[in-house]
């Protein structure tokens, strides 16, 4: 029986090979976490008499939780985190206005490549998987991996969901992405990798590999990542110099379930509260008064998002009732779209601006939402109170279904507004 992606990227790990359902200890290539944790990681480990780490050359570290501090406090546990890396030796930390989003920019900085282990803090590494790169989250267990060099996984299943067909007119890869987690079974993925191919993949984009390896985590999945490809050597080609293997599953191996996929969707999809599986066509929720709209995250940190935003934007107002937050992912993300003259877009529309990171969906320290408030974004979840009041709702799409909303006061179809 021949093994699938991530089970080959868990042999590596492992310096053996590993079958379903086993019980491992593999080492990872690149271990991470962001600045929220480690206060609490230094924390646990001098609680031990755990003085240094097992690995900190493949540590990396991001400040992207909380780029600007918004207290006392947080500028306090800010100088606390250079402390403690300092004094554990971390080279790999990009501080404030050095990375942006830590699932995104160690990508473009060639950190990540196919192939690779990663075990991280966060959940949301699985964005990792865009490259062919199998991330892990462990959440508090981290410390364990960091102490110890590893700490123990069940090899997981695979579900194979070949792609098929083109995006209809005004629908994007994010509206794909959040009917799949709607579409697939919870049984099936339940710590299990969603694996991507099928010969409508060489169509999506890097952004849309992106967020099709972000949302599965949200419905049990243990990871997510596509098989890689040409575009993951040109897209790698100025960025390492390390050898980059394109490794697949083999034809034989042992898939939990094979899915068949067709892109093109008849309209645009929006998750409605308290779920990002609890998907609708956008003419079912048109019409619902918003009064806060988001752009940013993980699951929407690129360039192509910011474009087809502004792309809607341009020589528009955002609505006098509706606040707007943009962030790009990444310093680099900014750059290019300040190059291309879209930040100017969103300025001149009236939205406000923040620092590379998660922006809004880091749990509402930026633009909050209050009791009975209705907000669109393209964060990663909508459960109540993840933005503040536990009173307010929240609804996932699209970077232009959520512009197209804050310009017209209410959840709308972007295809309106596209020229």
């Amino acid at each position: 029986m021949g093994q699938t992606l991530s089970e080959k990227i868990l042999s590596r790990a492992c310096g053996r090979q590993v079958k379903q359902d086993e019980i491992i200890f593999p080492e990872p290539d690149l271990i991470t976490t962001h600045d929220w944790y480690v206060v609490n990681f230094a924390k646990v480990m001098d609680e031990l008499g755990v003085d240094r780490l097992h690995a900190p050359d493949k540590l990396l570290i991001s400040t992207d939780h909380e780029p600007v501090a918004t207290s006392p406090l947080a500028a306090q546990r800010q100088r606390q985190v250079r402390k403690i890396l300092e004094r554990l030796g971390i080279k790999h930390f990009y501080d404030v206005g050095r990375g942006g989003h830590g699932h995104v920019f160690p990508m473009e900085l060639g950190y990540v490549r196919p192939g690779m282990l990663t075990i991280a803090y966060d959940i949301h590494v699985t964005n990792y998987g865009a490259l062919g790169c199998l991330g892990i989250p462990v959440v508090t267990e981290i410390t364990e991996v960091l102490a110890c060099g590893s700490v123990w996984l069940k090899v997981p299943h695979t579900v194979r969901v070949n792609l098929h067909g083109r995006l209809s007119p005004g629908t994007s890869m994010r509206d794909v992405a959040q009917k799949l987690i709607a579409v697939l079974e919870v049984d099936d993925v339940d710590y299990g990798v969603v694996e991507y191919g099928g010969p409508a993949l060489s169509q999506v984009s890097f952004a849309g590999r992106q967020v099709l390896c972000n949302t599965p985590i949200e419905i049990g999945a243990k990871s997510a990542l596509v098989e890689p490809d040409q575009q993951t050597l040109d897209y790698l080609a100025t960025r390492t110099t390390e050898p980059v293997l394109l490794i697949k599953s083999d034809p034989d191996a042992n898939f939990r379930r094979v899915i068949d996929f067709d892109l093109s969707l008849a309209e645009p999809q929006v998750a409605v509260p308290p779920t990002p599986d609890k998907v609708v066509g956008v003419s079912q929720v048109r019409g619902r008064k918003i009064h806060h709209a988001f752009i940013g995250s993980c699951a929407a940190a690129s360039f192509e998002d910011l474009q087809v935003a502004a792309d809607i934007l341009r020589y528009r107002r955002i609505h006098p009732g509706v606040r707007f937050f943009v962030t790009p992912g990444t310093q680099r993300v900014l750059s290019q779209a300040e190059e291309a003259g879209i930040m100017k877009v969103f300025v001149d529309a009236g939205a406000a601006i923040t620092a590379p990171g998660c922006g809004v969906c880091a749990g509402g320290k930026i633009g909050p939402l209050t009791d009975e408030e209705v907000s669109i974004n393209t964060g990663t979840r909508n459960d109540y109170g993840r933005l503040g009041s536990a009173k307010a709702e929240i609804y996932l799409a699209s970077a232009a279904t959520v512009a197209a909303s804050a310009v017209a006061g209410e959840i709308a179809d972007p295809r309106e507004f596209m020229r």
